[in-house]
């Protein structure tokens, strides 16, 4: 038999063991730190979230402010070699017919109709009415 243990003969009555209960501080104060948890981690998802869609939002707005200068940049050419003397053309008419055809993808609609619907997802029509 080692020191340390009990004999076998000895009965162990282990009904009698009770734990005593946490103190109603401790219980109050684990409350408290739980819910602080809980809407803190709504807050990190929260800002998570919000940093996600916004920079969605620059990406796209940034994407539309480089093709709408493309475009001008584009027309602009476009009508100095509808107006200019031919020693102040530089482009061939290879070139020019690339330049009509960007105009034609860009004035069919497609740009138009995506900025529309972005457009009226995020901007504020206004205060509502009365």
């Amino acid at each position: 038999m080692q020191p340390n243990q009990p004999s076998p003969s000895s009965n162990l009555d282990l009904a009698a063991i009770r734990a005593s209960p946490p103190p109603p501080a401790a219980l109050r104060k684990a409350k408290e730190e739980d819910e602080w948890f809980a809407s803190d981690r709504r807050k990190r998802e929260h800002q998570r979230e919000q940093g996600a869609k916004t920079i969605i939002h620059w990406a796209i707005q940034g994407n539309i402010i480089i093709a709408g200068i493309v475009i001008a940049i584009c027309i602009g050419v476009r009508g100095f070699h509808l107006i200019a003397a031919e020693e102040w053309k530089w482009l061939t008419k290879e070139q020019i017919e690339v330049l009509d055809n960007l105009a034609k993808y860009a004035g069919s609609g497609a740009i138009g109709s995506l900025l529309t619907r972005y457009l009226t997802k995020n901007v504020d029509t206004g205060p509502p009415p009365r």
